[in-house]
């Protein structure tokens, strides 16, 4: 295995596990584990990036990678469709009419972009903004919701180590494939590993905090 593909896999195995825990808790939870915005993004980008590198690149590490995800995200988009209609405040005609409309608007951008920055720089950087844009949801979504509906540790580490991986490779080691070493990639890449650092932080705190009061009501029950 090269290292290409070694970090490559790193970065698939890392999203997958994330996407499999978003599923798990969005049905669990009766929510959904990605924002909407940056799934939407995603869901384009892997469809859109797992035909091209096929048509170019074949039966490559990345080609299988891309279609695991889109399967996965496919069903993290059930669950917001599902379950995302009662956290807004529209009818359910409107919030289906905008979820497909922002569907074919990102598929859209994606065929902009990859006409303007071709297939590597338009999947390498579309993905590194789609990818900062989730990080920062992330911690927004932790200040919106009162509790950790939809969220997890297993959503928030994997997410991180996968993105870093690839921010390694593409950032300081680089790749043949993506043209050698982009310097924009390690800067984007070290604001989205500090930016998921926050929200693991976040999310481990108020893990202990909800752990507490739970133990805290169960002294207080037994008393």
């Amino acid at each position: 295995m090269s290292v290409s593909s070694f970090f490559i896999g790193l970065c698939g195995l890392g999203w997958i596990i994330a996407y499999i825990e978003a599923l798990r808790i969005g049905f669990r939870d009766k929510s959904y584990g990605i924002p909407f915005i940056t799934l939407a993004l995603n869901f384009t980008w892997e469809i859109y990036y797992t035909y091209q590198g096929y048509l170019v690149f074949g039966s490559h590490v990345s080609t299988y990678v891309n279609c695991f995800w889109v399967l996965l995200d496919t069903g993290i988009l059930y669950t917001y469709l599902k379950y995302g209609y009662a956290e807004v405040s529209v009818s359910k005609t409107v919030f289906f009419a905008q979820a497909i409309a922002f569907l074919v608007v990102c598929f859209i951008i994606q065929h902009f972009a990859f006409l303007y920055l071709g297939i590597v720089n338009g999947a390498l950087y579309v993905g590194y903004f789609i990818n900062f844009l989730m990080s920062f949801l992330f911690v927004r979504m932790y200040f919106r919701r009162m509790d950790l509906k939809g969220q997890s540790l297993l959503i928030a580490i994997p997410k991180c180590i996968g993105t870093f991986s690839t921010t390694i490779l593409f950032g300081i080691i680089g790749s043949k494939t993506a043209g050698g070493v982009h310097e924009l990639i390690l800067y984007m890449g070290l604001l989205i590993f500090f930016t998921d650092l926050t929200y693991i932080y976040l999310v481990s705190k108020k893990i202990k905090s909800l752990k507490a009061a739970s133990l805290g009501g169960q002294m207080a029950q037994n008393h």
